[in-house]
């Protein structure tokens, strides 16, 4: 099931990306005392107290009266966090007091009915609690002191989140079938994501079952190819009638890491007539980083005119600006007339196949080892990598340690290649791979 989402709001300022970086313990939010900093979204999965969840950290909130264009931008993107959070975190500015934007925000909150868990930040010490317990104005109960930038009272902080994340029942998790595999159709608004479900689902006649699914407002629909069980995990749709682009945007990628935690595999789909966008861009990172199998799904083809090169034509763009995904199957496909649809699921179950492939360690170094040795890194301050062995430690998604002497020369030049000597070997066709070097 996908991880809870819990979303840090609040005016600009009041140290929200601090929180949220010493909630992940990393530095990833960028923090600077001027308002508004945080422009792009921040999604990183943690934990704490056993729990999981994804963390998400917004811009800071401003009237319509106090910004500009962009400070409108990411008013949109706070709103829709807070509509997609299982769980808000409302930061204020102990220090500094309650302001109008404090009171518009609480309002906008507590009309959502989503669970809130208050955080007076910015308190140091006991002296400075009772500055806290004046926000209770705000009707959302009782705030939490504490500082991020200090850590003062931050544990009991995450105490209170952990509470309330067990109290709304955020700790629980649902049964897998391991045997079924999950393909999540993700990819930007109207690039046709839930044709193709509709497609596969209807026409090859196969289905088993509608399942509300966990994420909200998503139906699963659990097919059946030749034997195999397939869920399919179909994001929603919007719910607001008219998004500004970055708003979209942020939507999107949204409920595509949601998508991405509950499945094996992800098709993206990409409208023929658009082209590849920066959110395409966007999503298949993520997918990579997620380790999760990855189809590209260019939809529309019947839609755009064509001649035989067309193809021929968006595998080149594609090879010229992903050239580090070139192990990505793309296929050319038509949600509306069927035109190769089925061949997404067809790329789904091979894909699912090579992410649990394992490679035995004798044949990896007999291959892999020997060319590796022979094509070592170039010697820095008379150094010279020598790799020992190499053995794959997990799969899904597949991962390599190359155990070897001054393994910390190795360049992330050196690493692609030793990925592309892998591929070129055994494939792993849709399916990331992580390696690395360590000493030995």
């Amino acid at each position: 099931m996908p991880l809870p989402v819990v979303t840090i709001v609040g005016r600009p300022n009041v140290g929200k990306s601090t929180i949220f970086n010493r909630t992940i313990r990393r530095r990833v939010a960028v923090v600077d005392p001027t308002p508004g900093v945080t422009r792009d979204r921040n999604y990183a999965k943690t934990e704490y107290d056993g729990l999981d969840f994804t963390l998400v950290d917004t811009g800071g909130y401003l009237l319509p009266s106090e910004g500009g264009e962009l400070d409108g931008a990411v008013r949109e993107q706070t709103l829709i966090a807070a509509d997609e959070a299982d769980l808000v975190m409302f930061v204020i500015d102990a220090l500094s007091g309650l302001t109008d934007t404090d009171h518009k925000l609480a309002k906008i909150i507590l009309s959502k009915n989503v669970p809130v868990v208050f955080i007076a930040n910015k308190v140091d010490d006991t002296t400075q609690v009772g500055l806290a317990y004046e926000a209770a104005s705000l009707g959302l109960g009782e705030p939490v002191p504490c500082s991020a930038l200090t850590g003062y009272q931050f544990a009991e902080m995450l105490d209170s989140l952990a509470a309330k994340m067990r109290e709304l029942n955020l700790d629980k998790t649902e049964k897998v079938d391991e045997n079924e595999l999950a393909l999540a159709i993700i990819g930007a608004p109207n690039a046709g994501k839930s044709s193709l479900v509709n497609r596969l689902s209807g026409d090859n006649r196969m289905v088993v079952s509608d399942i509300a699914g966990t994420t909200r407002d998503s139906i699963d629909t659990v097919i059946k190819y030749h034997g195999k069980s397939i869920r399919l995990i179909d994001t929603a749709g919007l719910r607001r009638k008219r998004f500004k682009l970055s708003g979209l945007e942020f939507y999107t990628t949204l409920r595509a890491i949601r998508a991405m935690e509950r499945s094996n595999v992800v098709v993206i789909m990409i409208d023929a007539e658009l082209g590849l966008t920066q959110g395409d861009v966007k999503l298949i990172s993520l997918a990579t980083q997620n380790g999760i199998g990855i189809i590209i799904a260019v939809n529309k083809w019947d839609a755009i005119e064509k001649d035989h090169k067309s193809a021929d034509r968006w595998l080149d763009e594609w090879r010229i600006r992903m050239q580090t995904h070139l192990w990505v199957p793309i296929v050319f496909i038509s949600a509306l007339t069927g035109q190769r649809a089925i061949k997404v699921i067809e790329y789904a179950l091979e894909i699912n196949e090579e992410r649990n492939r394992k490679i035995p360690t004798p044949e990896l170094n007999d291959s892999i080892g020997t060319i590796v040795n022979n094509n070592p890194p170039p010697a820095i301050k008379g150094k010279f990598v020598r790799v020992k062995f190499v053995t794959q430690v997990m799969t899904a998604p597949p991962k390599f340690i190359f155990f070897a002497s001054h393994a910390k020369l190795v360049g992330k030049a050196y690493k692609r290649y030793a990925e592309r000597l892998i591929r070129e070997k055994y494939t792993f066709k849709g399916t990331p791979i992580r390696l690395s070097f360590r000493e030995k």
